[in-house]
């Protein structure tokens, strides 16, 4: 008797450490699974600069979500095609969404703002991250950097910088493409696996794809074509952090 007591105890005593250990393994996995969220000013920036960073966090299988700031209106090659602001806005959106569905992000975790391209002011970004901030207060935040040459870019990364100095975001990473390197900052890069390529690739020809019928213009190699080819030949996503 006395020693199917000790079996039973011994067994609720197994069982308990069982349980334990799942849970503590379940709460570590969940913390790791903290949402990433994107602050992108353009159509095309998603593949270019942040691609792989992007695939990568999916891959971890991290809660991705992109946030697309601008139209994408204010481009010359809207002019070459003959296009309206808005019929050129949804070509670019367009292809856009391919490329994130490609990169493997949930359609429901993509939003598109609209604001004007080439106008984008930090307030707006601002606001936009302390909206994504209070639904999400474990997020790391990902947007251009502060230092980038073009307007929209470093509005966005003087948006996400000015709340890391503030004390509202914690967690915040400043990327640049490769059309210049930042100077007097230490340069990191993301995780990139050798099977990453082809799925950059193919998001990247997402802004290749010329069907009229599907009212795909091939915009984003028309307009930096430069780009997409260094970033297929050196896939990589670099970033500094907040000086």
């Amino acid at each position: 008797m006395d020693r199917r007591k000790y079996l039973t105890a011994g067994v609720i005593v197994l069982v308990s450490a069982i349980v334990l250990a799942i849970f503590f393994r379940f709460d570590i996995l969940h913390k790791d699974l903290n949402e990433v969220i994107y602050y992108i000013p353009h159509q095309d920036d998603e593949v270019i600069t942040f691609g792989v960073s992007i695939h990568d966090h999916v891959e971890k299988g991290h809660d991705v979500h992109v946030v697309l700031l601008t139209d994408g209106a204010n481009s010359a090659v809207r002019h070459q095609l003959d296009l309206t602001k808005e019929e050129f806005s949804e070509a670019r959106n367009r292809e856009f969404d391919l490329a994130v569905e490609i990169l493997g992000v949930d359609a429901d975790h993509v939003e598109k703002l609209g604001h004007a391209d080439g106008d984008l002011q930090v307030e707006d970004v601002e606001e936009v991250i302390r909206e994504y901030q209070e639904r999400y207060p474990d997020a790391s935040h990902k947007t251009f950097s502060y230092h980038d040459p073009h307007h929209d870019h470093a509005n966005a990364g003087h948006a996400l910088r000015n709340l890391m100095k503030e004390g509202i975001i914690e967690d915040g990473t400043f990327y640049f493409g490769n059309n210049f390197t930042p100077l007097d900052v230490e340069i990191k890069e993301d995780h990139y696996e050798e099977d990453y390529l082809e799925t950059i690739i193919e998001a990247s020809r997402a802004y290749k794809e010329v069907d009229m019928d599907k009212g795909m213009y091939g915009i984003g190699w028309k307009s930096v074509p430069e780009y997409f080819i260094t970033l297929e030949e050196n896939p990589v996503s670099p970033y500094h952090e907040l000086e």
